[in-house]
This record gives structure tokens, C-alpha cells and sequence, in this order.
């Protein structure tokens, strides 16, 4: 079974999606191998690699809402991620650029890091408070998840490597109508978006193996 979630290191909901889906799949008993690849989708490609706003100005402005509307908003979700057991400090985290941690984790993928770099590079945005379009946050994130330096340095400073697999990507998750992250699609067969419960991805996964 192939399963392909678009997701952005940028968004809570993919993170707390991906928490809860590999709690369902651990829990998961089948002798189907389940391959899982997570796809880039770029919520805001114009973010700035240094950013001047924090994340509340940021959202504020993109839903023109005020900021005590925000902040509550964000404490709901911050509320989502200890139940899915991750720490969100979102007064720390830097609203930054993510197509250059979207094309690490591509290079990732290649190594078989793919899962474990993307969880990383959500901590380091979400709970560490780090700047992940910076090039040493980066290569931290590489050595530290056993890429070799060689290919993880050439690919955090050539912004050309991987990129057309990043925007390919982006143009196929419009072909298949994504407008939700996270968004998860099952064998080309079924689709469920946002960030769900464990049993639901269960279900998923049982609906897509029962059709085969």
C-alpha cells in the first residue's frame, strides 16, 4: 500500500496528522508493507528566510483577524499537540521560508531519512524555535539524522537541487484538488484531509487494504 501526505514543516496540523497517523500504524497489524512518503506542499512560498513578524502577526495578517482571536485560536492547537504528545512553543517559533527544508528532506528520501529528518525539521520550527531556512539549522538537522555532509551541504547551498521536485509536488497536490493540510491519499484510491484521530487513519488504512 502507498500512502502520500502533503504536508508543510510550517503547519501544526501536518505535525500533529503525523504524530497521530504513526500511532495508528503502530498499532496496526497487516503483513501489507505500507509505504509512506510525504510530499511538499509549500503553504506560503513568499515567507521571508529572516523574518521581521512573529507567528501571531503573521497569521493575524493572513486571516485578517485580530490577535487575541489568533492567540486563541493557537492555544486550541497548542491543546491538540499535547494530546498528540508534542510540546509547541509557539511564542518562539520563527515564521520563516520552508522550501529549502523541503528540499533537504528530498534529499533525505534518498538516504531513507525521509520520516525521521521531517520530524526533526518540525521540532526544530515548532518546539526549538529555530529558523529552518537557516543553512547551519539545516545541516545540524542532516549530520544529526546520519545524512552524509557532502550531498546534505551541496543541496542547503544550491537552491536549484531538488527544487523541481518540490514545485512538482505543489502541481500535482492542485491536480488532486488538496486544499487541507495535512492531506493523505491512500493507494490513489481514498483521501481524507486535516489532522485526524488515529483511529481514523486506521479505518483508512483498513478501507484501502479491503478494496484491494
Amino acid at each position: 500500500m502507498d500512502v502520500k501526505i502533503y504536508t508543510d514543516i510550517a503547519c501544526p496540523f501536518c505535525y500533529i496528522g503525523k504524530k497521530n497517523f504513526e500511532k495508528a500504524l503502530a498499532e496496526y497489524k497487516t503483513d501489507a508493507k505500507i509505504n509512506i512518503e510525504y510530499a511538499s506542499y509549500e503553504l506560503d512560498n513568499q515567507a521571508p528566510k529572516v523574518p521581521e513578524k512573529n507567528m501571531y502577526e503573521v497569521l493575524a495578517e493572513k486571516h485578517e483577524k485580530p490577535l487575541d482571536e489568533v492567540k486563541e485560536m493557537v492555544n486550541h492547537i497548542v491543546e491538540q499537540g499535547k494530546v498528540a504528545g508534542i510540546e509547541f512553543n509557539m511564542d518562539k517559533v520563527i515564521p520563516s521560508n520552508t522550501r529549502d527544508a523541503h528540499r533537504l528532506l528530498k534529499l533525505a528520501y534518498e538516504f531513507g531519512l525521509g520520516e525521521a529528518v521531517l520530524e526533526s525539521l518540525h521540532r526544530a520550527y515548532f518546539t526549538e524555535g529555530k529558523n529552518v531556512s537557516d543553512k547551519d539549522v539545516l545541516l545540524e538537522i542532516a549530520k544529526t539524522n546520519g545524512i552524509p555532509e557532502v550531498p546534505a551541504l551541496e543541496v542547503i547551498n544550491d537552491p536549484s537541487l531538488f527544487l523541481e521536485n518540490v514545485i512538482g509536488d505543489f502541481n500535482m497536490a492542485k491536480v488532486n484538488k488538496v486544499r487541507t493540510l495535512p492531506y493523505y491519499i491512500f493507494d490513489e484510491k481514498f483521501a481524507i484531509s486535516g489532522a485526524r484521530e488515529p483511529r481514523h487513519y486506521t479505518i483508512a488504512l483498513n478501507k484501502t487494504l479491503q478494496s484491494e
